[in-house]
Parts: C-alpha cells; sequence; structure tokens
C-alpha cells in the first residue's frame, strides 16, 4: 500500500490554539523524545523533518515512518499510554508546536470534527502499517526494499522532478532500518538494482523512477529476479 502525501493527511490547525502551546526548535540530529519517556506533548510539525524508529531491547532501531510539515506525532498521548515507545529525531532542523497532553484531550472531547480528522489519520497510518506487516511473511528482502523506496518516494525526504525521478535522501544503513534487514543485503540489493539502471546512488542518496520500480511488484507482472 502506498503511502500518503503529506497534503492528504494534516493536522488540524485549530490545536495550535490550545493553552499551553508552544514553539519548539530542534537541531538537525536532536532527539524530541525517546521510548522511555512519558508521552505529555503532542506535537505539531511547522517546518523539518521528523523520522520516527521503533527501538529493540537490545538498542536496534528500525525506520517507521519519515515525518514532514503539517504532520503529528506522539499518538501515544491520544492513548494515555505510559511512554512514547518510540524515538523521535529531527533530521534537518525543525520547528514542532508542542501540545500539552491534557489541553489537546480536552479540546478533542469537546470538538469531534477536530478529533474526526485526528482519527482518520491515525487510521491511514495504521492500515499502512498492518499492510506491510502482513507482507513480511511472503516477501523477500528484494520486494520489501522496492516497497519501501516506493513508500519513501512520498514522504518529505524525497524530491521529484518534473520527469517523474525521484532524489530521496537515505543513507544504506537508514534504509536497512527501514526494510529490516542487514546493511551488507541491502547493499547487494541496491547493486542489482543500479546494474538494472533501475536506482542511482549519490551521496546519502537514491534516484529513480517510482514507476519502473512498480513495475516490480509481482502484481504488476513484470517481476525481475533481484539476487539478494
Amino acid at each position: 500500500m502506498q503511502s500518503l502525501s503529506i497534503t492528504e493527511r494534516r493536522t488540524p490547525r485549530e490545536l495550535l490554539e490550545l493553552d499551553g502551546v508552544q514553539s519548539q526548535h530542534f537541531l538537525a540530529g536532536q532527539t524530541i523524545y525517546e521510548p522511555e519517556d512519558p508521552p505529555n506533548l503532542f506535537y505539531f510539525i511547522e517546518s523539518g523533518e521528523v523520522r520516527i524508529f521503533d527501538v529493540a531491547p537490545g538498542g536496534t532501531a528500525r525506520l517507521l515512518h519519515i515525518l514532514g510539515p503539517d504532520e503529528w506525532l506522539g499518538a501515544a498521548v491520544l492513548g494515555q499510554m505510559p511512554v512514547y515507545a518510540r524515538r523521535a529525531v529531527a533530521v534537518t532542523d525543525a520547528v514542532l508546536w508542542a501540545i500539552p497532553a491534557l489541553s489537546l484531550r480536552k479540546m478533542l472531547a469537546e470538538h469531534g470534527d477536530v478529533a474526526l480528522q485526528i482519527i482518520e489519520s491515525m487510521v491511514q497510518r495504521l492500515q499502512e502499517a498492518w499492510s506491510e506487516g502482513s507482507q513480511l511473511v511472503f516477501d523477500d528482502c528484494r520486494l520489501r526494499l522496492i516497497k519501501t523506496l516506493l513508500r519513501f518516494s512520498n514522504s518529505p525526504a524525497a524530491r521529484r522532478s518534473a520527469d517523474g525521478v525521484v532524489v530521496l535522501r537515505i543513507t544504506h544503513k537508514q534504509l536497512a532500518q527501514a526494510v529490516g534487514a542487514a546493511r551488507e543485503t541491502i547493499s547487494v540489493c541496491l547493486t542489482e538494482l543500479r546494474l538494472k539502471n533501475l536506482v542511482r546512488t549519490g551521496r546519502n542518496q537514491l534516484i529513480f523512477d517510482p514507476e519502473q520500480l512498480q513495475a516490480l511488484d509481482p502484481s504488476g507482472n513484470a517481476m525481475i529476479r533481484v539476487a539478494c
């Protein structure tokens, strides 16, 4: 399932008018919250790029989402969870609006239209996660890589040119985190795709045509073999 673009799931701006809301600036590489932090704040992204990671007990992190302007993070606040259970990191300099948990829950209880928008956005993300997770048993590494590239082609980390080619800002290590595979395995897969002229690599970036990669999905009847 392809990710929705950021323009298709906006956070209601009414949230920025709540009591106690503050603008916070995060530098590139700065952590916004850790998995064990109590969820006291719900965040709205004004500018910049934020990435969400799932962190295993041993410290291994998997890249889950790449978020940008008009998107939100900190869903644990809505569920009144004891901790965030995820790591959020500003990849570029970012400005976020921090919304206190109590103010947010009070506002959602009084304004059903805003609550509905948040719920719809949460369901979209949940459906994406279920769709991705349900295929892990059936997809090999090459398919997971291709689907991840397609998913991130609509993220704030991607820039699309007039001819449809995407430049995705991501390292091999970060891509391996997102796919859930070893970095060496991902490098082999990317090499095979590069030899087939389907992907070009640059300094911390990948260049590809999403339509060409879409044809590699088995449902497109144009699946190629990538030895990885």
